[in-house]
């Protein structure tokens, strides 16, 4: 019997009720659901493995995992040396290096929910501890084949339950007779890039009047003891920049409805809403929970190009490289007369259910780290000239084989900091 210890940073949704995780997210932060509902799904399955949640508040948890009540991270793997876990699981942004450097006798794998910073993608190649890096799509995983830490990097997508989804007949909706309805789904924060639909908004409304933008989300998804704005929706300053899109005359404009964190309820609203668009920034988005969420109910999808929707948006058509094409991706979409539900849905169940991806976990845990193999090969071929993957591809391929060159930085340096140049020179002129 293998013990595995997952570590769960869940300050401010102590109070959420999750004991019904298996049936849907009951409105929590995407990372906090995925860690949750895994250790859940491995916890009550017969897998030879003995799975321990280091939550740092008791919350209202599943009763089937074995949950440990720590007050930190330290107190986390001081605990899992005591209980002799074998592989800790622990989210990316939760792990201090010098802990990891405290602990060889403990092996570590990092779940990247969000990107890894160049200097820890550096330090993870020499900790001999950390013994995997789960991303949690391929396209996040394949910003950094060629990194030197490539025997490493593996991913996982993140599960999602079919049951929400199954119970409802979308035949019943027909896309046709929806209303000229738009949805935004997640926190408002600068991060997830609300501002840039407020902003299209008006653009999108002298089209197609009659159109409705309903947002679902807040900025106390995840923080809940922020302390939000004028109008109750997200953190003051950042409030201001979106809400005066949205107002006319000190009033929110009849178009635009706020409702606030939603749990499985949310299906009824999506189900007469034509358009998604998750994150249009997608600076942060390496998954995207969202987004399969709003094409499951059969919404059409518009949002930028990125790795979080490369891997999880089933029509690619709409996404977009500049976000300058929103509003008219918005307009087109709200102009189609049919979906591709039948395919979406066959899509999210091969890919993202929870039936597939927990059988996943079990192989990593089970047989893959303890081989030294990965689930996923770098020489799948996908969207091969995004972020010049083809020639991250064939660095990899020499680094491989050449030891030497295995220090040579990754094409995703170059390309990061050749950005972060043109940003600071725009800035300086500005």
């Amino acid at each position: 019997m293998k013990k595995i210890g997952f570590h769960l940073d869940n300050n401010g949704i102590e109070n959420v009720n999750c004991l019904n995780i298996e049936n849907g997210n009951p409105g929590i932060g995407g990372s906090e659901y995925a860690i949750i509902s895994m250790a859940y799904l491995l916890a009550k399955r017969k897998n030879n493995l003995d799975i321990t949640l280091f939550a740092e508040k008791k919350g209202v948890l599943p009763k089937e995992i074995n949950c440990k009540f720590v007050e930190s991270i330290d107190e986390t793997i001081s605990c899992a040396n005591k209980c002799e876990i074998e592989y800790l699981v622990v989210d990316y942004k939760r792990l201090p290096h010098l802990l990891i450097t405290k602990n060889p006798n403990l092996k570590f794998i990092i779940w990247a929910h969000n990107f890894i910073k160049e200097e820890d993608f550096d330090f993870y190649s020499e900790s001999k501890n950390v013994v995997r890096i789960v991303n949690v799509g391929r396209e996040q995983r394949d910003l950094y084949r060629d990194h030197k830490i490539f025997n490493k990097l593996d991913y996982i997508y993140n599960g999602l339950s079919l049951f929400p989804i199954d119970k409802y007949d979308i035949s019943l909706y027909p896309f046709k007779k929806r209303n000229n309805n738009v949805v935004y789904i997640g926190s408002i924060v600068p991060s997830k890039g609300f501002d840039i639909l407020a902003r299209t908004w008006p653009k999108v409304l002298k089209k197609v009047p009659d159109a409705q933008l309903y947002v679902i989300g807040s900025g106390k998804l995840y923080d809940r003891g922020l302390e939000l704005g004028k109008w109750g929706i997200a953190e003051s300053n950042y409030e201001a920049k979106f809400m005066k899109y949205l107002t006319k005359e000190g009033e929110i404009l009849s178009s635009v409805h706020f409702m606030g964190v939603m749990g499985e309820e949310k299906n009824d609203l999506l189900l007469k809403c034509k358009v998604g668009v998750p994150n249009p920034s997608g600076k942060s988005e390496t998954f995207g929970f969202t987004a399969i969420e709003i094409q499951s109910m059969g919404c059409n999808i518009t949002t930028i190009k990125c790795p979080g929707y490369l891997d999880t948006v089933y029509n690619k058509k709409y996404l977009y490289k500049r976000v300058d094409s929103l509003a008219s991706n918005i307009i087109k979409l709200l102009n189609h007369q049919s979906d591709d539900f039948s395919d979406v849905y066959k899509f999210i169940k091969s890919n993202f259910s929870f039936d597939v991806i927990v059988l996943k976990w079990e192989k990593l845990l089970s047989t893959s780290i303890a081989d030294d193999t990965l689930l996923h090969p770098l020489n799948e071929k996908s969207n091969t000239t995004f972020r010049l993957k083809f020639l991250k591809d064939f660095m990899q391929r020499i680094k491989k084989h050449i030891f030497l060159l295995r220090n040579t930085p990754p094409v995703e340096y170059f390309l990061i900091r050749t950005f972060d140049k043109i940003v600071n020179r725009l800035n300086t002129k500005n």
